[in-house]
């Protein structure tokens, strides 16, 4: 009876740290789509130039609508940074040096900084709404990969809390050339579709012809003439990512990874058809959304797959993490 009590404790161990930290990361999301939407609604100076201030004031009062947007979002990502914060605490307090909870969550911290430091930098030099700041073209791409490997980082904080006493495995070259050009293609596809982005919203079209002309004119934003770009990544890319991911699943360490590689190859047709459409559909905004959104479950999924290579996780240990559940039920 006493060893029973001492596994279930085991068993149950990490589980509500494991279940904030998975919550972290649907907020993470919820954060980027709402930071969108502050883009697209044309609220990105609702603050004017001021930061962290909000027009030189604390909270706002007497303020339009825009303002309101952009200052929820300033407190959604304050409120993200001390989670942020607590998480780093409590992964330092609950795990021994060298764990990949602390690794992790040390991460999220930066990615965290850096995002802020991003958007600060947005702001205060007017890099919002219809600035035609060449600077944009670089800022935005920036901006979008970051956020990715944020979310990236959350998720392997998430996981490596609960499977981060697995031991690590040596990749072969093989599957680490498979996974950089992964990871290549798919930097090149956030870079382009923040450009795109950015063209399509200086610059929204009436129909694609109106579109294509646009992107072929010389007297075009760079932003706009850069966005046909694109389209042509996200859909040759994904023919490359599908051989290269078919070839990881048929390698990988476990039945758990070979799931997770079937999970995302169909993850990857449902962005590529969510693409197709928002583009012939000429991006409204709850396709927008969708788009960004499907984006980032892709970088969640390859994220869940890259963790469950390095650190494969016997289907024992799954059955166990249902066997706790069963016993919290």
């Amino acid at each position: 009876m006493i060893d029973m009590d001492a596994d279930n404790k085991r068993l149950q161990a990490h589980h509500t740290f494991y279940t904030f930290s998975w919550g972290l990361v649907a907020y993470t999301v919820a954060i980027v789509l709402w930071g969108a939407w502050v883009r697209i609604s044309g609220s990105g100076d609702g603050c004017g130039d001021h930061w962290p201030l909000c027009n030189g004031d604390i909270v706002p009062s007497s303020a339009p609508g825009k303002t309101w947007v952009e200052f929820s979002h300033r407190l959604s990502t304050g409120l993200y940074g001390a989670f942020v914060l607590l998480q780093l605490v409590i992964a330092r307090r609950r795990f021994d040096a060298p764990h990949p909870a602390r690794t992790w969550s040390a991460l999220t911290l930066l990615f965290t900084v850096t995002e802020a430091l991003i958007g600060r930098q947005l702001v205060t030099m007017g890099l919002v709404n219809e600035s035609l700041n060449i600077a944009r073209v670089v800022v935005m791409p920036l901006h979008l990969v970051n956020t990715a490997l944020l979310l990236g980082s959350t998720v392997m904080t998430a996981e490596a809390i609960r499977y981060g006493d697995i031991p690590r495995v040596s990749l072969s070259p093989s599957v680490r050339r498979l996974l950089g050009i992964i990871g290549g293609v798919l930097v090149i596809t956030l870079t382009t579709g923040a450009v795109a982005a950015l063209g399509t919203h200086l610059s929204p079209s009436h129909s694609l012809l109106s579109g294509l002309t646009k992107d072929l004119s010389a007297d075009s934003h760079l932003a706009v003439r850069l966005r046909v770009l694109h389209p042509l990544v996200a859909l040759l890319g994904p023919l490359g990512l599908w051989a290269a991911l078919e070839k990881l699943r048929d390698v990988a360490p476990s039945p758990y990874s070979r799931t997770l590689f079937g999970r995302l190859i169909i993850t990857l047709f449902l962005a590529v058809l969510v693409g197709v459409c928002t583009l012939l559909s000429l991006a409204p905004i709850w396709l927008k959304i969708t788009h960004l959104f499907m984006a980032n479950i892709l970088v969640g999924m390859l994220t869940l797959c890259i963790f469950h290579t390095l650190r494969p996780s016997s289907s024992e240990a799954h059955s166990e993490q249902s066997a706790a559940r069963a016993v919290r039920g």
